[in-house]
C-alpha cells in the first residue's frame, strides 16, 4: 500500500472519522519492532461519531502484547485485548475489532470495528 504519511498523520491529529483501518495498519507495520504496541500509561478517550468529544479516561496495565485498558466513568469496566509484533495491531476475541498505533510520536490509537466506514474512537496519550 502506498502512503502518503503526512496526509495520514493529519487526518489522525484531526480525529478524523475517515481514516482507514486498512491504512492504519499499514502505518502501524511501517513502525520498528518494538514501538508498534501501545505504551503503559493513561488516554484519554475521544469518541468519534457524532463528534470528537472525550468521553472515557483509561489506563493500559501493560508494556506488551497484551493491551489492558481500565475505563473509567461511564464504562467502569476492564477489558483484555491481545496482538502481536508480526501483525503490528491488537484484536478482540471475536475478530470484528482492533487497536492500531496511528501516530507514534503522539503514541494515538485509533480502535475500529470491521465494515464500520472508519474507527469507533482515538484514544490520546496523556
Amino acid at each position: 500500500m502506498n502512503m502518503d504519511a503526512p496526509k495520514f498523520l493529519a487526518m489522525v491529529r484531526t480525529k478524523d472519522k475517515s481514516l482507514d483501518e486498512n491504512e492504519a495498519k499499514a502505518y502501524a507495520k511501517t513502525l520498528p519492532p518494538g514501538q508498534r504496541m501501545a505504551v503503559q500509561g493513561c488516554y484519554c478517550v475521544h469518541c468519534v461519531r457524532p463528534c470528537t468529544c472525550p468521553i472515557a479516561a483509561s489506563y493500559n496495565c501493560t508494556e506488551n502484547w497484551t493491551f489492558l485498558p481500565c475505563i473509567t466513568i461511564p464504562f467502569g469496566c476492564c477489558v483484555c485485548i491481545n496482538g502481536s509484533e508480526s501483525e503490528g495491531f491488537y484484536t478482540n476475541v471475536k475478530g470484528d475489532t482492533v487497536i492500531v498505533k496511528v501516530d507514534q510520536e503522539n503514541e494515538t490509537l485509533a480502535c475500529f470495528t470491521h465494515n464500520c466506514g472508519g474507527p469507533n474512537c482515538y484514544c490520546e496519550k496523556l
